[in-house]
């Protein structure tokens, strides 16, 4: 079976094509033949969301005078920079799409375009360097050009001079952290207000860990050891100011005199899906792993649709706004596969059986997520905005449908295929277990016991082909038992 023409037969009888970009539904299917890694396995809903996911990314590549850029919303948007893009979901941006097989062609402009397009800092906050780097480290890419350093290191500085706060780290304002209305940094009378959160202060330090990378593969020791201090110091911070009572948190304040004392002054706050984001980019002690048992207790985080974005035992639970996307326990792809790579960070390091098993099953329960009832009372594969996690409704786009589609919101089917999580990664780099950090390829799987098979194959990593199978009797690939890994150059 032609498992890519299958799947696309499927994605395109089903859909609305409104919006259209680069690729057309006429042209996904030699494009997915071209770029796509092939994947199989015995759960059907995850293979089925790889392809879909993969379907739907092809969506928001966008030809300009700049080079290929990713989209976040297919419509224009009216709080969207330059070519509708939107800096937000960058890093997801490029995790995503760093397995397809002519990625460059795809990223390396995005990437200096994020990283060069403007002397501001960016409207949201980002891990866009770490990103960079793991694209370059998956494809082998490091040659972003003479200025690319020198650009990096004004981006830092940038962020530096706006967000800085006194004694060490940063201040955001959720909804620049793309988290608008969440428990912590909205008042009861819906007030925003200025936090030292776990989201920002966490994008710095992967970036700054970055930036020294890079540093010393350009020869460049001056700013290696810059950024390794910054690395360093916005670790520790992270490590002793941010962390209470077994769980990072966000410290919000309503003025800026003394923003350093926002713990001290507010005391314990809310737990939320945001105090994992340390754990993607292994800035916490494994001493702290436990916390990842929360993701499982129905008092917190686990829902019988997905993961909620604040613990619900929060006297703040699904607080009353009106608005169309509230982070105050609504299920956002966003969070979840944020929270995803971070428990496949911990469940790849500690060895965990229970952080492994339930990576599976909530890698399992978010594949179910991506589908929607429409009009003829048929099930469709469906990615939008926000999920609710009493009835797994798409709750802002239920919302803007009775509002009639309102154009200042982004009109009609705003968030239909929506570019603002990772999927594809998560089996690439979880359930398989691609590691390309170091300077050895790494394969550790986090795929499930009982799965009799799986294999991935056509993945293109620093110019050589993989195909990666997990075979238990040897007889479905006739390769051999167990997990078989080989290569070729291209």
């Amino acid at each position: 079976m032609d498992i890519i023409k299958h799947y696309v037969d499927i994605f395109n009888s089903a859909d609305e094509e409104i919006y259209i970009n680069d690729i057309s539904n006429s042209d996904v299917y030699e494009w997915m033949k071209q770029e796509v890694p092939i994947f199989e396995c015995p759960d059907k809903d995850i293979e089925r969301t790889y392809y879909f996911r993969f379907w739907t990314y092809r969506k928001h590549i966008k030809s300009t005078e700049n080079g290929i850029v990713i989209t976040e919303f297919l419509p224009r948007v009216p709080w969207a920079q330059k070519h509708n893009t939107i800096n937000a979901a960058t890093g997801q941006h490029v995790y995503e799409g760093r397995w397809l097989r002519n990625s460059q062609k795809y990223l390396k402009d995005y990437i200096l375009f994020m990283l060069t397009k403007s002397d501001k800092c960016p409207v949201y906050s980002v891990w866009l360097i770490d990103a960079a780097y793991k694209y370059a480290t998956a494809t082998g890419d490091f040659d972003f050009g003479d200025l690319f350093l020198e650009n990096c290191d004004k981006y830092f500085e940038l962020w530096e001079k706006e967000h800085s706060v006194a004694g060490g780290g940063f201040w955001s304002i959720d909804n620049f952290d793309a988290m608008e209305y969440s428990v912590s940094g909205t008042t009861t009378n819906l007030i925003r207000t200025r936090g030292i959160r776990p989201t920002l202060n966490s994008y710095m330090c992967a970036d700054a860990y970055a930036i020294a990378k890079f540093s010393k593969i350009y020869g460049n020791s001056f700013l290696e050891e810059k950024y390794l201090k910054k690395h360093q110091f916005l670790k520790k911070y992270i490590n002793e100011n941010l962390y209470e009572d077994g769980f990072y948190r966000a410290y919000h304040y309503s003025d800026c005199e003394n923003p350093s004392d926002a713990i001290k002054r507010n005391g314990t706050a809310p737990r939320e899906l945001l105090g994992y984001i340390p754990f993607m980019f292994d800035i916490p002690p494994q001493d702290r792993y436990d916390c990842f048992n929360l993701l499982t207790d129905e008092n917190v985080f686990f829902s019988e649709y997905g993961l909620t974005t604040v613990e619900q035992c929060s006297a703040r639970y699904l607080y009353e706004a009106n608005h169309e996307n509230l982070w105050n326990g609504y299920i956002w792809p966003f969070a979840t596969s944020q929270t995803l790579t971070a428990l496949k960070n911990a469940a790849q390091k500690s060895e965990n059986e229970k952080f492994k098993s339930d990576f599976y099953m909530l890698m399992h329960q978010y594949a179910k997520m991506h589908k929607r009832t429409n009009d003829d009372h048929e099930e469709i594969c469906w990615i939008d905005e926000v999920l609710d996690p009493r009835n797994a409704d798409w709750s802002s786009r239920t919302i803007l449908k009775n509002r009639g589609w309102p154009e200042q919101k982004g009109g009609y089917e705003r968030g239909k295929d929506y570019n603002h999580s990772t999927f594809c990664d998560l089996v690439i780099s979880g359930l398989v277990g691609i590691n390309t950090d170091g300077p050895e390829i790494e394969i550790k799987p986090l795929a499930p016991k009982t799965w009799e098979y799986f294999k991935l194959s056509r993945v293109k990593i620093r110019g050589e082909e993989y195909e990666i199978t997990y075979d238990k009797t040897g007889k479905k690939y006739s390769k051999g038992v167990g997990l078989v890994i080989t290569k070729k150059s291209l």
